[in-house]
């Protein structure tokens, strides 16, 4: 690699980080943009990190996630880390008084060296002869942020060999965003050398958080989630709620008005805490999709460019469905070959646009039958379909969101064992079966002002252990028959 090439680069790059990074802080009004919550998992990794008591596997951290979710302003923020520590918290004060130990840190936009034909290893030689250190017997800590990563072929092999290069030190610690489609492509051997966590859109507390600076109840959220899902049984967690509900309640009537109503809108987004135009919120959202489309997909599998143009019809008619099957959507895309709408599926689903659900059990037919797609933020839906909602079809921006919450609270990051999310394909089925570690099933319905416990009920019947069920989006929170809570969405909303 031509060396002069690599010192323009970098000369020009440090010359533009301090007028980009001031752009991704800060807000039009001139305010620091809030953190989020993930912000506090990163203060801790940086703590550790100028203690040397970080784990090997954290000396590399992976965040995948779909773009528009704030993966380049979260590493901002992390680059620019003591803009937003408080010195009354004492994890904030603890940051402070080892910063000094910080003695490099460094920002870079991958796709940029990918423009000039630089690829991360050549660019990284150079770095550390400028900067005069080696990565091998580094004696100064460091922090290198790596956003887009996936730009670069050779990006799992790099940090492979820069782990294995450091491990006689924990000098050097990487945080590297990539899509979401980057969960696919790490190699076995970089998956025991580092840490993965995913960045997914917001749910409710976050968009209260940065749309209102309105901050939820302390521990509220983890209370919940272990009532609702994890009880022993359905008199336990009515009890539990029971038990909340007047928290709950006193919290919901202090919130804006419509508050509800405009996140499922258009609250999944970060960038939409900014902007005040619905329009102009829902083009964000559709410019997120086409970006998808056009920078994620096409190098997760390679299609035909008339398969391609079938994306965003596809799209549509899932966002417009209550009920889909293969057939249905092979004859309205025109579509010949169900291997070609599967490979659209999976690839929609790996870029981390939707959700597969898989039918429940196996007493329901063949593995043809269509599974349940969900979109990951409700936003996603409402942009798709302008909000403007068919009859019948407004609740499933209530299972869009469940899938977020599944995906994000109560699988999260488990390697084996996890939870799995099934649905009831059989009619008058309920939405959702959740199976547990401990083998135990609950039944779950979702819905707007959602009364009927027929569904959990039929379902209830068929499922092996079940637990207990819900019916999530009740008027009134309320035992049936000793094994069916209903359960109003404000409790879901403030998980």
């Amino acid at each position: 690699m031509d060396e002069q090439k690599l010192e323009n680069f970098y000369k020009e790059w440090l010359k533009i980080l301090p007028r980009l990074s001031k752009g991704y802080l800060y807000n039009d009004a001139g305010n620091l943009r809030p953190t989020r919550y993930i912000f506090s998992y990163f203060k801790k990794i940086i703590s550790n990190f100028l203690t040397d008591q970080i784990d090997e596997t954290e000396k590399i951290i992976l965040l995948p996630g779909i773009r528009g979710v704030g993966k380049t302003t979260l590493l901002m923020q992390i680059f620019n880390v003591e803009k937003f520590l408080n010195p009354e918290s004492d994890l904030d004060s603890k940051i402070l008084q080892n910063l000094n130990k910080l003695d490099y840190r460094f920002y870079l936009d991958v796709s940029k060296l990918h423009l000039e034909q630089i690829s991360l290893n050549s660019f990284f030689k150079f770095f550390e002869k400028v900067n005069n250190f080696n990565f091998v017997g580094l004696d100064k800590k460091v922090i290198l942020l790596l956003d887009e990563i996936h730009f670069d072929q050779d990006w799992n092999l790099f940090l492979k060999v820069l782990f294995d290069s450091t491990k006689g030190h924990k000098n050097l610690l990487i945080i590297a965003t990539g899509s979401s489609a980057i969960n696919l492509k790490i190699s076995a051997d970089l998956m025991r050398r580092s840490t993965l966590v995913e960045l997914y859109p917001l749910k409710f507390n976050e968009y209260l958080i940065l749309r209102h600076k309105i901050y939820p109840i302390k521990n509220l959220a983890e209370d919940l989630k272990e009532i609702i899902f994890n009880s022993k049984n359905a008199n336990e967690a009515f009890l539990g709620l029971k038990d909340k509900e007047e928290k709950v309640n006193r919290f919901f009537v202090n919130l804006p008005l419509d508050s509800e109503e405009n996140f499922f809108k258009n609250g999944g987004f970060p960038f939409s805490a900014q902007l005040k135009n619905e329009v102009e919120m829902a083009e964000r959202i559709k410019n997120v999709i086409n970006g998808i489309i056009a920078k994620d997909i096409i190098t997760l599998k390679s299609f035909k460019t008339e398969t391609l143009s079938k994306i965003n019809d596809l799209l549509y008619l899932l966002a417009n469905s209550d009920v889909i099957s293969y057939e249905k959507l092979l004859k309205s895309l025109r579509i010949d070959n169900i291997r070609t709408l599967t490979a659209l599926l999976d690839v929609l689903v790996l870029s981390g646009i939707l959700v597969k659900v898989k039918t429940y059990g196996t007493t329901y037919g063949t593995t043809r039958k269509t599974p349940k797609y969900l979109f990951i933020t409700p936003s996603l839906r409402s942009a798709i379909l302008n909000n403007n909602y068919p009859p019948g079809i407004e609740g499933k921006k209530l299972e869009d969101y469940f899938a977020l919450i599944f995906k994000k609270d109560i699988k999260g990051n488990y390697v084996f064992g996890a939870p799995k999310l099934s649905y009831d394909i059989a009619e008058n089925g309920a939405d959702f079966v959740l199976s547990l570690q401990n083998k135990k099933n609950v039944v779950i319905e979702v819905g707007f002002n959602k009364e009927e416990v027929k569904q959990v009920q039929n379902t209830m019947k068929k499922v092996k252990n079940p637990q207990y069920g819900l019916v999530i989006g009740s008027r009134k929170l309320e035992l049936v028959n000793n094994s069916i809570v209903k359960v109003p969405l404000r409790f879901l909303m403030l998980i």
